[in-house]
């Protein structure tokens, strides 16, 4: 696939050619929609161009399939653009920020076609588009990789239009539904603030659970399996520095 992508002003538009040998799709498996803020538009662009970038994409019977081997490096070379990243707990300035919205909905959409996963992470940080222990977080250290256990292809498709990412996976249906699940086991307070110069708030941390349930024809639970248990770190805040504050007038 040939894809280019542009941003101009507060639009990015994404330019890509037809996908060439990608079979009929015969059912839809699952699909898993999220949403994000179309006020950054280099986020809103990363995500437009990531989602380009899985959709179309085939994994044969037993097939391996490499989030960053099919999305590439997050340069702007590779078309991306600068957006916040969450790193060692804090959003920092990166190039490709957004690009773990589309890795950790199609995460969640793979989970409920059945397809079995390979290597996941979680971010350091909850994020707000997702529940926890069901992100996916990629850098370049970090992939996440799928695998196809059916005897059939599936079908991967994604699309990201006007603040609304959706994932869907499509192939030959075995009779089961799969269903994922997340369960908040412990909320973290974050530490009193300190002073500093950017001024954050704080946010409290998580202990969390995410499990794959599986159920017959009928509707009956068949198994009930963890997927991961993670902890996301509380962020300590940031207040102004005493010396700053305001000072009321007498009155």
């Amino acid at each position: 696939m040939i894809l280019a992508a542009l941003l101009w002003g507060s639009a990015c538009f994404v330019f890509a050619g037809a996908a060439a040998g990608v079979p009929e799709a015969e059912e839809l498996l699952s699909r898993v929609t999220t949403r994000y803020s179309e006020e950054n538009a280099g986020r809103a662009c990363n995500i437009r161009l990531a989602a380009e970038r899985i959709s179309g994409i085939t994994l044969d019977a037993r097939e391996s399939f490499s989030f960053n081997d099919a999305v590439g490096e997050r340069t702007r070379e590779n078309g991306f653009f600068e957006a916040p990243v969450i790193e060692n707990g804090e959003y920092v300035p990166g190039v490709g920020g957004g690009v773990c919205q589309v890795s950790s909905t199609l995460f969640c959409a793979a989970l409920e076609a059945g397809l079995r996963i390979s290597e996941s992470h979680p971010h350091s940080l909850p994020v707000s588009y997702i529940p926890p222990s069901l992100d996916a977080m990629v850098s370049s250290g970090s992939d996440l990789k799928l695998f196809n256990p059916r005897s059939a292809p599936v079908r991967i498709e994604a699309q990201a239009e006007d603040g609304v990412l959706t994932v869907g996976v499509y192939g030959v249906k075995d009779g089961l539904v799969y269903r994922t699940e997340s369960v908040t086991l412990a909320r973290l307070e974050a530490p009193p603030a300190r002073e500093g110069d950017v001024l954050r708030p704080g946010r409290e941390g998580l202990v969390s659970e995410s499990f794959l349930c599986v159920y017959g024809e009928g509707g009956e639970l068949i198994s009930r399996t963890r997927i991961r248990r993670d902890r996301y770190a509380p962020v300590q805040g940031i207040r102004p520095r005493e010396g700053d504050l305001p000072q009321k007038k007498p009155k």
